[in-house]
């Protein structure tokens, strides 16, 4: 609808330069704050685990833990003891990261009708490093490209995406517990829309940034039939899990599983990469890994479906698998939530190399993570 790209236009020239400002402002703040005093994680899953390394990068310590499952009270996680939450002492306002993930609305809630004054979600705070796109960019700029990006858009429910995650970005207001969430224009299935992609016997299925193979057996749970899965992951750590997770998989079609050990970009080369936890980010210094250009390794292939979820770099690899999608036309599902700019430029890119792709955004968690752009022919 046309209200939603004027409302985002709107949004972006009047909010972009004050939000980063405020942002900023309060990011400072919350730094000091870590580097005060110790605080308690509220959740013991892979995000919250993570979130101990986190403060330490910040100068800042953890306390404890908190989850609500009974199991986990009185155990060590991490080095650090689990309580309960009726054992987290309000009465000495403790700060509380939220490190769930998809249901740090619930938590957020239960830790107000506790009392918890102050909450911080640890995915809200870290999106001020998303800001580094654009944060030199002009207001005017941004604006024009998000008015291109709502033209290009294939229906409304794309465009609610779009005005719901900018909003997120810009309607800011720094304080503890101002954290905003997506429930209304959150979705299932993620990477395998039923109304937007299908599947053959022919299929032949590009998995870039396949961690452990999360994605893989999310596809062969499902059985839709498939030709190949060809699967690409930079780390070496990740790779072997996800070497070991081929050959142990249950269930799903009778295509062939291939994995190569390399990450994707705009030319081949060898890279550096942060070996983190979850998500390898090329860096400066680091492990040392290599990319391909996917028009090149996979030139014999006709690939039918690409998914990328590579920590930023899915501009690089989609220019560097821009012959083969011009030639090909596969189904694309491409992320778009690891900047601030990507959520536009990666449609617009798209659309660039075949204007004849229909664009869909869809939106799959709760919170800001896991934006992905579909294109179908």
């Amino acid at each position: 609808m046309e209200r939603f790209k004027e409302s985002a236009v709107q949004l972006v020239r009047t909010r972009l330069r004050p939000t980063i400002a405020a942002r900023s402002a309060w990011y400072e703040e919350v730094q000091k704050l870590l580097q005060r005093e110790e605080a308690y994680i509220w959740g013991t899953g892979e995000l919250g685990v993570w979130v101990p390394l986190f403060l330490r990068t910040h100068g800042g310590r953890a306390k404890a833990f908190i989850d609500a499952a009974p199991v986990r009270w009185g155990t060590e996680i991490a080095g650090l003891p689990c309580l309960a939450p009726t054992d987290v002492p309000v009465q000495e306002d403790p700060l509380v990261i939220i490190g769930t993930g998809a249901y740090s609305r619930a938590v957020a809630e239960h830790l107000s009708a506790m009392g918890v004054r102050r909450v911080l979600d640890i995915s809200d705070f870290r999106l001020n490093e998303l800001f580094d796109s654009i944060r030199d960019a002009a207001p005017d700029d941004v604006a024009a490209q998000v008015g291109a990006c709502f033209d290009i858009l294939a229906d409304d429910a794309s465009r609610a995406v779009l005005l719901a995650k900018l909003r997120g970005f810009f309607d800011f207001e720094a304080g503890f517990g101002r954290q905003r969430y997506y429930e209304d224009v959150c979705r299932g299935d993620q990477y395998f829309q039923d109304d937007l992609i299908h599947f053959t016997e022919d299929s032949v299925l590009v998995d870039c940034g396949a961690y452990t193979g999360d994605t893989m057996q999310d596809f062969l749970r499902r059985g839709y039939p498939f030709r190949k899965y060809i699967a690409y992951e930079l780390s070496r750590r990740s790779y072997d899990m996800l070497q070991e997770n081929m050959r142990n998989v249950r269930g799903g079609g009778t295509g062939e599983l291939i994995a190569y050990n390399c990450g994707v970009g705009e030319r081949e080369e060898i890279v550096h990469y942060d070996d983190a936890i979850r998500g390898n980010t090329i860096s400066a210094s680091g492990v040392v890994g290599k990319t391909v250009r996917l028009s090149e390794h996979l030139r014999d292939e006709p690939v039918s479906f690409i998914k990328m979820d590579i920590e930023g770099a899915e501009i690089a690899a989609l220019k560097g698998a821009a012959e083969l999608i011009r030639s090909r036309r596969p189904d694309l599902a491409i992320c778009t939530y690891h900047s601030i700019s990507d959520l536009y430029e990666v449609p617009l890119y798209i659309h660039s190399l075949v204007p004849e792709y229909r664009l869909y955004l869809r939106h799959h968690t709760p919170v800001h993570y896991e934006t992905v752009c579909y294109a179908v022919i």
